[in-house]
């Protein structure tokens, strides 16, 4: 698809790679970023997983997969407000199995 006339697309692609960056620099150390599966095509568009691992991803997750591994304690989700309800609960078993 064509760029559409007007639309700054390069700005709006750096903007959105700032805030994911700075999402995951909010969280110290390594973390496993768990994100909606619509999501990482778009999210491959302006951030590549090299610097995703530069910012401490260590793995990633689809959340529809349900198959979140206890190798970080620090998890960070991204996914659209429809998915909130998936993201609670797999965080709430992620947690139980940290206290197990």
């Amino acid at each position: 698809m064509a760029p559409h006339p007007g639309i700054d697309t390069e700005s709006i692609k750096e903007e959105l790679r700032k805030e994911l960056l700075n999402l995951l620099e909010g969280v110290r150390g390594k973390k496993n970023l768990v994100i909606e599966q619509s999501l990482a095509g778009p999210i491959g568009l302006f951030v590549k997983f090299s610097t995703l691992q530069e910012y401490g991803v260590d793995k990633v997750f689809f959340l529809e997969n349900d198959n979140l591994d206890a190798s970080q304690k620090n998890v960070v989700f991204l996914a659209g407000g429809e998915k909130a309800n998936q993201c609670i609960s797999i965080a709430g078993r992620f947690h139980q199995s940290l206290s197990a």
